[in-house]
């Protein structure tokens, strides 16, 4: 899959945490696994909801939002014990739905990158538009591309 290369670069994530993978994130081979890369990737949603919930005083930034999609590029092999950072931030802002852009580096290489897409619905169905006030909120916390 492509990928904007410029995404590798850990100074365009306005969001990082610093994790440390156990024991039983790992495979066979010491690596680890894709499931356990997927999870960090889930941790890298939460670590913006949670950025624009705070802007927003406690405010959920959706009435209920749903991952719609996931796609993950795998670049470098990860591995046990080494700290791995997750950088995370806002890539697209849609109608009702929001593209959190994240990767995972290890030893200052980026080892894998991922696009979430995440849809405003309500509770009876449907997409919901993205609300201004959070539609402001996701600006905050945009990729720092330079053009």
């Amino acid at each position: 899959m492509r990928y904007d290369p410029r995404r590798t670069s850990l100074d365009l994530y306005p969001l990082q945490r610093t994790i440390t993978p156990l024991f039983g994130d790992t495979d066979a081979l010491g690596h680890i696994n894709n499931v356990s890369i997927a999870r960090y990737f889930e941790q890298a949603r939460v670590l913006v909801m949670e950025a624009v919930s705070s802007t927003l005083g406690g405010t959920q930034p959706f009435e209920r939002a749903v991952l719609a999609k996931i796609e993950i590029n795998f670049l470098a092999e990860v591995f046990y014990p080494h700290d791995i950072v997750i950088a995370t931030g806002v890539h697209h802002i849609g109608t009702s739905s929001v593209v959190i852009g994240s990767a995972l580096f290890q030893h200052g290489r980026c080892v894998a990158l991922a696009d979430s897409v995440d849809v405003g619905t309500a509770a009876e169905g449907g997409s919901r538009p993205v609300p201004e006030a959070s539609r402001a909120a996701f600006e905050k916390f945009r990729l720092a591309y330079d053009d």
